[in-house]
């Protein structure tokens, strides 16, 4: 067997049986045909007949071409090939895989075959490609190809799901397969109707690609790299798989109902039992774990490639693949989120186009149960990011400045932020007296206010003094903390941008003026005051400070979590 590479095609001969099957019987006279998929031999397809023919329409010594992609045969074309980085190398033949997979595939159709995924190490590429002539290929004999074995599959192998190869191709549009007499019979209404449906499919197909390009190209190779750990990768992309389950079972019932004349008649039933009942709580529950890590998971990807390079040049490289579509990790990871928000919209266009009674009023009850997911989720992510805002307030914290009240100092010497829920957060201007201004980010929490203060690194509480004299122990020192269980608001008259939070207690009260940036957030900042207020007079103060939210990993302490 002869491979011949060009800057334009891949050649490939059809010949006798290779080392891998010199055992077999010779009356069977077994005739094989390698397929090498890309410039590395990253994959050989096997095609064992035991007949001494093969079937049409391809022939022993018949040649089969296939295109190698544009980008490689550009950069074959302007750049000598033993000048090629490794890096550039590795990028050529995995761009040459997966262009000329399908094609392949496609052609050798009629054959019965098993493939075989062979990896050889970097320094067999490079002797490969420094070895190119643009003009005039190369010959390579089968003794560069070593270590084939019909022995079982590999790693690389087991990921390549079957499904992925139908994901890979764009999936039919329904006006192009539609009997012309069907297309011409329905209504406007019931046109714009199909049209939606279709866009509905059509991107439920993009969206399972992408999730999948999460799982195959990234968290697989990963840990098979040993670059993360089974742990790390779980809390970077928590549930990932069963989330793809779903939305490819999802996929596939939309599939389903595009089998007659690819017109769909109902799809009420089908929507109602993805996204409401037990199903729509898992889906729910699912993706609010995925979606509330996102932040944190693209901040810990982000660290960890500025302090390994190994795993940076991993993903520069994992991210330069096609499958990728020139797409970066971090634009990846949002995906699930951005679907979600898609679906209610999709679901109301759906309905609106529908003249069936029932069939409508099953199709805006599955938008509703989109959107209770949709707002669970925001709900999730919302408190994730507010955890995490608390979480680096508290590693910044300094609580030195309380010193001066020694009781305010043994109170909250060791206050811990990130076991409180956070409510509300912003720049406001602490007015302490008419002379005295001061910058604080203002943090609600359930049941505290605190005005923290930013000096270079860290986050400052520090109590200030209306008076130039020290005061050791008066009430005239204001505390940085301000319990809400007993305190109200008032306006300020003479500035629609202040208000006073009112601190009282059994000997006195301590009144704080703050200013907000605009009247809006004013407004923003008593309402939510209040709001907090009030519920603390319902509830009383928090039994347990600790945050029983469902998105927080169970016990056990896991050392790489957003919530440890």
């Amino acid at each position: 067997m002869v491979v011949m590479i060009s800057s334009r095609t891949l050649r490939v001969e059809l010949g006798t049986a290779g080392p891998g099957l010199t055992s077999t019987s010779p009356d069977e006279q077994r005739r094989t045909y390698k397929c090498c998929c890309r410039s590395q031999c990253d994959a050989y397809y096997y095609y064992v007949k035991l007949k001494c023919s093969l079937p049409p329409p391809l022939q022993p010594t018949q040649i089969l071409r296939v295109q190698i992609p544009h980008n490689v045969s550009f950069e074959l074309d302007r750049t000598r090939p033993d000048l090629l980085s490794e890096e550039q190398q590795r990028k050529f033949v995995q761009d040459v895989q997966l262009a000329q997979a399908p094609e392949i595939i496609l052609i050798l159709s009629p054959i019965p075959f098993i493939p075989i995924p062979l990896y050889l190490p970097l320094s067999s590429s490079s002797v490969l490609l420094s070895s190119i002539s643009v003009d005039e290929g190369v010959l390579l004999p089968e003794g560069v190809l070593p270590g084939l074995s019909l022995s079982g599959p590999t790693p690389q192998q087991e990921e390549q799901d079957p499904r992925l190869l139908e994901l890979e191709q764009d999936p039919p549009n329904w006006r192009e397969h539609t009997p012309p007499d069907t297309l011409k019979d329905l209504s406007k209404k019931e046109t714009k109707r199909q049209e939606v449906i279709n866009e509905l499919f059509a991107t439920e197909h993009a969206h399972v690609r992408m999730l999948s390009v999460l799982q195959t190209v990234f968290w697989k190779p990963l840990e098979r790299e040993e670059l993360m750990t089974a742990t790390e990768l779980a809390t970077i992309f928590p549930s990932l798989d069963e989330i793809i389950d779903m939305h490819y079972a999802f996929y596939e019932h939309l599939k389903k109902l595009r089998q007659h004349n690819f017109i769909v008649k109902a799809i009420g039933t089908t929507l109602l039992n993805r996204f409401g009942g037990t199903e729509g709580e898992w889906f729910q529950k699912l993706t609010s774990r995925f979606c509330s890590h996102q932040t944190w998971a693209l901040e810990q990807l982000k660290m960890r490639q500025k302090k390994d390079p190994r795993f940076n040049s991993f993903i520069l490289e994992a991210e330069s693949r096609p499958q990728c579509r020139r797409l970066q990790l971090k634009d990846i990871i949002p995906t699930e989120m951005q679907r979600l928000t898609k679906y209610p919209l999709l679901l109301e266009n759906i309905a609106k186009c529908t003249e069936d009674t029932l069939e409508k009023e099953s199709i805006q009850q599955s938008a509703e149960c989109c959107r209770k997911i949709l707002n669970h989720v925001n709900e999730e992510v919302k408190q994730m990011e507010n955890l995490l805002t608390l979480k680096d307030y508290q590693r910044r914290l300094d609580t030195s400045g309380l010193k001066p009240s020694n009781e305010l100092y043994l109170e909250y010497k060791y206050l811990d932020l990130a076991q409180r829920r956070m409510i509300y957060e912003g720049p406001l201007t602490w007015r302490v007296t008419k002379e005295k201004t001061l910058e604080v980010q203002c943090v609600l929490l359930g049941d505290l206010l605190v005005l923290l203060q930013k000096q270079d690194d860290k986050m400052v509480l520090k109590c200030q003094s209306k008076s130039n004299i020290a005061v050791q122990e008066g009430k005239q020192m204001l505390s940085p903390i301000i319990k809400l269980d007993s305190a109200f608001l008032r306006e300020v008259a003479t500035d629609r941008k202040a208000f006073y939070v009112i601190f009282t207690w059994d000997s006195g009260a301590q009144i704080y003026e703050l200013v907000a940036q605009s009247v809006g957030e004013r407004k923003n900042w008593t309402d939510v005051i209040k709001m907090a207020v009030d519920e603390l007079k319902k509830t009383g103060p928090p039994s347990d400070l600790k945050r029983g939210n469902s998105i927080l990993t169970g016990g056990g302490g896991n050392p790489y979590s957003p919530t440890t």
